[in-house]
């Protein structure tokens, strides 16, 4: 089978500018995800070039079977006129060499390429992964000016998408609907929830130094506002004044210098520690040195930071926005954007509720594993390809084989 796979997102993609790419959630996991579907992938998006020594963060993705192309970042204001007629060109061309199309929603390159197969006559699918809305309405005061002309023209574009696949189990579906055919399936990677980790966890909590400080984490992009580390930052500072400890560590891409200016202003530069971005390998990690990993996002999907947090048995509070209450109990969650809120939800932590929010979330995370869902992603692609007339490749054949045996 010789079908070429065309992947639709804004991005961006990393490169060193010598033709090697890299990723962390853009890599090789997605790449093989979509040799399910034909022989050879492209990645149609925005690419960054890495600065000196900075690939050492990502992963390299291997370099058979794959392509790029570079889409140019016509988004800005500035860039636009310019820019946007030279993308939508580049944009049906390509999806015109393709033979399958799959685009990430929302996304401006992403939605180009609907357009483009629904004229051409490409089959495609879409991956919904977030909400419009409550990205341009947390995004500053000209984003809420446009929020709801967003939304609409999200919903007018999905509304008769043939295939689409859902992260969230209910939430997008409900504000994002599709008279195609649908399943949810999130983007989270993990193999397991090892019940190694929820022993070593108990077995922390229960010596753990209560007059230690209490070491909190994030996983986000750092230059965006909306995912709202610098809630957390204003909580901390809070809870300082009242003589609580806390320790604050931040993985993530984009400029930090927007939070450490922050963290300066509120007096709390010796409670932050900035990371930066850690290969996907090296997150897990992440997550198991962290007595309470916390998402503050004012915008999300279902955030595979969350799911991943919760399969190495480490408790997590977050805001209650779009899926992430549809993982974590109600104690554990704050109003997007509420200082008080969160501050009340850090002051709550005791050895109890962390012992039980471990033990949930160990149990919760299996529903996320792998195996689980890429049983249901693959019958999704099977499905689909049968609907377009499109032959069945061996490696999806085999792949669904040895997840039924």
């Amino acid at each position: 089978m010789g079908y070429k796979v065309l992947f639709a997102h804004d991005g961006p993609l990393q490169h060193d500018g010598a033709g090697r790419f890299y990723g962390v959630t853009l890599g090789n996991t997605l790449k093989d995800r979509f040799l399910n579907l034909g022989s050879e992938v492209t990645f149609m998006l925005r690419t960054r070039k890495l600065h000196a020594g900075e690939e050492q963060r990502f992963s390299q993705i291997d370099p058979d079977h794959f392509h790029v192309v570079d889409v140019p970042d016509f988004k800005s204001m500035r860039n636009y006129l310019k820019l946007h007629k030279r993308a939508k060109v580049l944009v049906e061309k390509t999806v015109a060499e393709h033979d399958i199309v799959v685009a990430r929603l929302p996304s401006a390159i992403g939605s180009m390429a609907v357009r483009a197969a629904r004229r051409i006559g490409k089959p495609y699918m879409v991956e919904y992964v977030a909400c419009t809305f409550d990205a341009y309405w947390n995004y500053n005061w000209k984003g809420k000016l446009i929020a709801h002309y967003k939304m609409m023209q999200q919903k007018a574009l999905v509304k008769d998408v043939p295939f689409i696949i859902y992260v969230t189990r209910q939430f997008l579906q409900g504000r994002y609907p599709s008279s195609g055919k649908q399943t949810n399936c999130s983007n989270v990677e993990i193999n397991a929830a090892p019940e190694a980790d929820l022993t070593e966890r108990l077995a922390y909590i229960e010596t753990h130094n209560p007059d230690k400080p209490i070491v909190l984490g994030t996983v986000a992009a750092l230059n965006v506002a909306y995912k709202g580390q610098d809630d957390v930052l204003k909580a901390i500072a809070k809870l300082r004044q009242q003589r609580k400890s806390f320790t604050y560590r931040l993985v993530g891409h984009g400029s930090a210098e927007r939070l450490r200016k922050l963290a300066d202003n509120l007096g709390i530069s010796d409670a932050v520690e900035i990371i930066g971005p850690l290969k996907h390998s090296e997150v897990f990690d992440f997550y198991r040195s962290l007595d309470l990993y916390i998402q503050p996002s004012k915008q999300e999907g279902l955030p595979r930071s969350v799911i991943e947090a919760m399969s190495v048995s480490c408790p997590v509070l977050g805001s209650s926005i779009a899926g992430i209450p549809e993982l974590l109990n109600p104690e554990m969650l704050f109003t997007p954007g509420d200082v008080d809120g969160i501050v009340k939800r850090l002051l709550a932590i005791n050895s109890d509720i962390l012992v039980n929010q471990a033990k949930r979330n160990h149990d919760e995370a299996l529903l996320y594993t792998k195996t689980a869902l890429m049983r249901r992603r693959l019958a999704f692609y099977k499905e689909f390809l049968e609907a377009n007339n499109l032959d069945i490749s061996d490696i999806l054949l085999r792949n669904l084989q040895e997840l039924d045996n």
